[in-house]
């Protein structure tokens, strides 16, 4: 079965007098919807008169006297009353279509401008709020609750596909998971995080947790791994990543650099980023930076103990983790100035790698935007004077470990992925996933973010526009060209500094 996905805009600089006129619009759809539904009502009520009219014909005795004896009744009061039915019939689908038109409409008003988002995302955060309490206070109720709905996921995933599929006992669960997230990462904090619940940053437990955990974690990581960090440049004669106008070519860069590790082509391999340089005529210069996310291999700079660190709220425990120490290394190697423009885009880990580096390194580097794609980023303590582009699917849970939402704000942007069936390709119908047949599938691949980007910009969301022109303007300039730089971790040697 094909499948789409539909997004939702959340943040972004839109004026108070902008939004009243898009909620005008958005009440004059519906009015018009519900008009064009009582139309319908009352062309259905016309044609079921008239189809009962015609059966009294058969009982009316004057219908009945016709010329020619042997006509039972009028024919030609019948087929007047036929054609009427008929044409009452067209006149209500006609009505009952435009009622769904107006109705669609209304929707992408509401999605492309963001109107419900300030109270979809007040009803998220109480929802979150309400399971991380319980979450915290009723810890086994809670495990069993979220277990029962992931199994039940998994069963009705084993009905309609005939095997057990954890991507369905994700999308059962993807209500909770911000909560319950926060509520473990409350719990574990001590007993000041049975508080967070109530406070206004429940979800900063679970970067209070992750500062408690990191330093443990690096030592098991510098005993698995080793704790020096090995760069080099490599060439690839396939180019993953070239020249970008805009978020979208970003991100579709960043799925195929992904892809080129994961399969070691030309040259490439796990561990690398790419950092693309354009020169503008003035002489300065900007970057694009694209960090691909977490591959787990032992010897990589981006395997599972960095998330830990990167997500800590300690800040020297961000900087010393291996991923962001590489992404340091490379973009001083590759030449980046403190006053060069600085974009990054990143995948899972690199999502959060981008934000730790926005985050610690805003004294060092101008770092004016930041794209991520299932990155939990939403507590890291970004300055105002970078841009954010979040992409998120919903019921994607790697996106919900940072245990809340992410801020809403003139320059901070999350576009919500909402993955639905259907074939068609549209602003009324969604985003067409590339290789969607099959299986349903956990939504942490790129290509769902992708479709996710791709709807959002369908929706001529100003703010989702006003983003992608801020990133194009970040790295404005003539491509250069792109420079691709591998981490290893190894063991210190003996007199190693």
């Amino acid at each position: 079965m094909t499948r789409q996905v539909r997004s939702s805009i959340y943040g972004g600089a839109v004026t108070v007098a902008d939004q009243a006129e898009y909620q005008r619009l958005h009440d004059a759809l519906n009015a018009q919807s519900a008009a064009m539904a009582s139309s319908a009502s009352r062309w259905t009520q016309a044609a079921c008169t008239l189809a009962a009219q015609r059966e009294r014909l058969v009982w009316c005795p004057a219908a009945a006297q016709t010329a020619e004896p042997s006509a039972p009744v009028h024919t030609d009061q019948r087929a007047r009353i036929d054609a009427a039915r008929d044409a009452s019939d067209v006149m209500a689908r006609r009505c009952r279509a435009l009622a769904d038109d107006c109705t669609q409409l209304a929707d992408l008003v509401a999605r492309a401008h963001s109107l419900y988002a300030e109270a979809e995302m007040r009803n998220t955060r109480i929802v979150n709020r309400a399971v991380s309490a319980f979450a915290v206070h009723h810890p086994v109720a809670a495990g069993i609750a979220v277990g029962t709905l992931a199994v039940a996921g998994g069963v009705y995933g084993w009905a309609t596909e005939g095997s057990f599929n954890w991507a369905y006992a994700s999308k059962a669960t993807a209500w909770a998971q911000e909560g319950v997230v926060s509520g473990i990462g409350a719990a574990c904090s001590g007993p000041g995080g049975r508080l967070a619940p109530l406070t206004d940053l429940p979800g900063q437990s679970i970067n209070d947790t992750a500062a408690v955990v990191s330093p443990f974690l690096s030592h098991v990581g510098g005993v698995v791994q080793g704790t020096s960090l090995r760069m080099r440049q490599v060439d690839s004669a396939d180019m993953a990543v070239g020249g970008a106008n805009g978020i979208q070519d970003a991100l579709h860069d960043l799925r195929r650099l992904g892809q080129a590790n994961d399969a070691g082509d030309d040259g490439l391999a796990y561990g690398t980023i790419a950092i693309s340089q354009y020169r503008r005529q003035d002489g300065s210069q900007a970057w694009l930076v694209t960090i691909p996310g977490t591959d787990g291999q032992k010897d990589s700079p981006f395997g599972w103990i960095q998330n830990a660190e990167l997500m800590s709220a300690s800040a020297a425990q961000r900087r010393d983790a291996d991923s962001a120490r590489l992404v340091v290394q490379a973009m001083r190697q590759a030449g980046v100035q403190p006053e060069d423009s600085v974009a990054l885009i990143g995948h899972s880990q690199g999502g959060i790698v981008a934000a730790a580096l926005a985050s610690d390194y805003a004294d060092s580097y101008r770092i004016e935007h930041v794209v991520t794609a299932g990155s939990p980023i939403a507590n890291h303590p970004i300055g105002s004077g970078t841009w954010v582009t979040s992409v998120e699917m919903d019921d994607e849970l790697v996106a919900a470990l940072d245990g809340a939402t992410n801020p809403a704000n003139d320059h901070w942007v999350t576009i919500r992925g909402t993955v639905t069936d259907g074939s068609g390709d549209g602003l009324c119908t969604g985003r067409i996933i590339e290789d969607s047949d099959g299986p349903y599938r956990l939504t942490h691949d790129l290509k769902y973010h992708e479709a996710a980007l791709g709807h959002a910009m369908d929706l001529g969301s100003p703010a989702v526009q006003q983003h992608n022109e801020h990133f194009r303007k970040t790295i404005a300039g003539d491509y250069v060209g792109t420079t691709y730089w591998q981490g290893r971790m190894v063991h210190r040697t003996p007199g190693e500094d």
